[in-house]
């Protein structure tokens, strides 16, 4: 034990906190895996989804909240209700793109792009800060209402969940309250082949939960909550030491459009039917017992033949 305690004590406190919290991720995704996987092997003998099956595209707009060193928390939930002014206090706009696939009709994966602005003030420090980032994940996605209810097309609430991985692109500023100086920044180094600015680029952990309402058979509104984790203590421009982490909390309001790619997308797949055969024998029996496809070919033809006659489009047919 006393060689434990002075080994421990040699290590950096600061590389202990980021072991810990390695760990801590780790064990979050070994836990969403796990559960995927015992999923996977519920659902073997049920119904898959081919690649071109059960789409579906989100558009979103939401409220930021940023959790970090710069803040007050005044306008988070365990402090004020959306009832109160400190709970819209330095929100901003957020928007962005969901695409879903689904596997099964337990789980699928989710490719989000996120532009959003964003807003903090900690008042006791008379600082603030203000910046944008881009945002572009890819997650998997559990549907909690057909593994906790059973699967069911047409039930109208359903809900699920979803967490991934991804980076961000980041630019923001940091002031004094008071003088209106800045006093940091972020994703403002100039890039080395010279012109714009670079974004600082950072690995994202997205996460949330959501609920949605089918108003037709293919479309459905959803409310979420979400939170962007970016591993880094710079996205408020004003990094504080002992902070490994520091976030983005969105409140989404969105729609949704379900939808399936045309078959003949499938790799490998059987290419359309045109209503001709390639058999000669089989054209000539189908112009013997007059077995006609129903095709934009066979509706153009009944035109011609109705203009110029059957005699006169004689050398026309298939």
């Amino acid at each position: 034990m006393k060689f434990i305690a002075k080994f421990a004590a040699c290590l950096d406190s600061n590389y202990i906190d980021s072991l810990f919290y390695m760990l801590r991720l780790k064990t979050l995704y070994f836990s969403l895996f796990s559960l995927l996987f015992l999923i996977s092997i519920r659902v073997e003998a049920q119904q898959s989804y081919s690649f071109t099956q059960q789409w579906s595209i989100h558009g979103y707009l939401g409220a930021t909240n940023f959790h970090g060193d710069m803040t007050d928390k005044t306008n988070s939930f365990l402090n004020n209700t959306p009832f109160s002014k400190y709970f819209y206090q330095d929100r901003r706009i957020g928007f962005g793109i969901y695409v879903d696939k689904m596997f099964t009709p337990y789980y699928g994966i989710r490719g989000n792009l996120l532009y959003t602005n964003m807003k903090s003030t900690k008042e006791s420090d008379k600082i603030y800060f203000a910046g944008t980032s881009f945002i572009y994940t890819l997650s998997g996605l559990l549907d909690v209402g057909n593994l906790i209810l059973g699967v069911d097309k047409y039930r109208v609430w359903n809900g699920y969940f979803f967490l991934g991985i991804g980076y961000s692109e980041t630019q923001a500023n940091a002031y004094d309250f008071l003088t209106g100086k800045q006093i940091g920044s972020t994703g403002y180094v100039i890039s080395p082949r010279g012109g714009s600015f670079r974004r600082m680029t950072e690995v994202c952990v997205p996460l949330g939960i959501g609920v949605k309402y089918k108003i037709e058979k293919s479309t459905e509104v959803f409310a979420e909550i979400t939170r962007q984790i970016v591993l880094t203590n710079k996205l408020d421009a004003y990094p504080v030491e002992g902070t490994k982490i520091e976030s983005l909390g969105m409140i989404n309001l969105g729609i949704s459009y379900d939808f399936n790619l045309p078959s003949n997308w499938t790799a490998g797949g059987t290419p359309r039917y045109n209503g001709k055969s390639p058999d000669p024998s089989i054209r000539a029996f189908n112009k013997k017992k007059k077995v006609v496809m129903r095709t934009n070919a066979y509706k153009k033809a009944t035109k011609k033949r109705y203009k110029y006659g059957r005699k006169k489009f004689r050398k026309h047919r298939w």
